[in-house]
């Protein structure tokens, strides 16, 4: 069907009609599901419940199941009536059907609810029973779990509600916290969360002063040094690691590096130390007197950063150091790649673009 010479507004005009058609039909299916379920149908077709027969044998989705049971289930008949005469949205008519499971307000004026702002209001009303809130403290969990090489984790769980409130509004505030990235360079809320959720546990293990933890770094003495640290570097108890974070180890860590023969055996293992010493540390963080890049505000967990990397031979002196925030350290610089302009002036530090990546294959 061709549709280039038809209007925006008959285009619109169609499809609310159509809404409206499956909305009758939803409600003709409706009432015969609960006549299903009154002759007791899935009971005797050895099915559990009739969200269960109602998925075989309409071929929907279970969540589809649920919301033609609940219809069916309704006792308020002014909602069921707004199915059937096309008055209200399926979705709409479910909701109200769960507006009437815990109270009976007049259906009229909650129609002037969108169907967010209705589930809300549903929300309010629902009674939170103490086995409800047992269940869900039971339940509550955090898994983590790596890939093979322990590059990367997925996250995932179920918290209580009041708990999981708090998590929300911590990871938000802090998220909120952070700076804009240069260029114009824009980060979704969950990558900010993301970021958050790492910022706030490096608080509980950084020690004084935002100082990271100590870290050991494993180093394949066979293969490290001809694949650019690609390859035969790991950490502690933890994952190998590439070369972008482990820059970011030497930039500003408490390290100890222990050089492997190709048996695993350890050929050296250096003394652990920090690569900027506290003293030093200090002395660049009141230097600068908060963060040193141009416009930047933040005092948040400040580091001294390595203007002329650490790893590329770069010096730990004060003139190769600069304060910079978490944020800019930790995602602006090793994790999007920027660098500091050597050339700009101490105190309003500018970044330097990343070099474009190759192309891929």
């Amino acid at each position: 069907m061709n549709l280039t010479a038809t209007s925006t507004d008959s285009i619109e005009q169609e499809l609310v009609e159509l809404e409206a058609l499956i909305a009758r039909i939803r409600a003709r299916q409706s009432t015969l599901i609960g006549e299903i379920d009154r002759r007791q149908v899935p009971l005797g077709d050895g099915c559990r419940t009739l969200v269960e027969w109602v998925g075989s044998r309409l071929d929907v989705a279970p969540e589809t199941a649920r919301m033609l049971a609940r219809l069916a289930r309704c006792d308020a008949d002014s909602v069921v009536g707004l199915l059937a005469e096309g008055d209200a949205t399926f979705d709409r008519t479910v909701e109200l059907a769960r507006l009437a499971e815990v109270d009976t307000p007049p259906v009229g004026p909650m129609l002037g609810f969108d169907i967010a702002g209705l589930r809300r209001f549903i929300a309010r009303k629902r009674r939170v029973e103490k086995v409800t809130e047992q269940d869900a403290f039971d339940g509550r969990h955090v898994v983590m779990q790596p890939n093979l090489d322990e590059s990367l984790w997925k996250l995932w769980g179920t918290l209580p509600g009041y708990e999981g409130s708090v998590v929300d509004q911590v990871l938000t505030a802090r998220a909120e916290r952070f700076p804009t990235p240069p260029d114009g360079n824009s980060l979704t809320l969950a990558q900010r969360r993301a970021d958050a959720l790492v910022a706030v546990c490096q608080d509980a293990t950084g020690g004084e002063g935002g100082v990271t933890a100590a870290v050991t770094v494993f180093v394949d003495a066979a293969t490290a040094g001809s694949s650019a640290g690609e390859a035969g570097v790991s950490i502690e108890s933890g994952p190998r690691v590439g070369p972008k974070t482990l820059e970011r180890i030497l930039c500003g860590g408490n390290v100890e590096v222990t050089a492997l023969s190709a048996e695993g055996e350890p050929l050296s293992i250096g003394r652990r130390s920090a690569v900027v010493p506290p003293k030093l540390r200090r002395y660049v963080l009141w230097r600068d007197g908060g963060c040193a890049i141009d416009g930047c505000t933040s005092r948040y967990r400040l580091e001294a950063h390595h203007i002329a990397p650490y790893s590329e031979g770069g010096g730990t002196d004060a003139d190769n150091l600069a304060a910079v925030c978490w944020f800019h350290h930790h995602v602006v610089i090793h994790g999007m790649g920027y660098a500091i302009d050597p050339d700009s002036p101490p105190q309003r530090r500018r970044f330097l673009k990343p070099e474009p990546g190759p192309d891929p294959p």
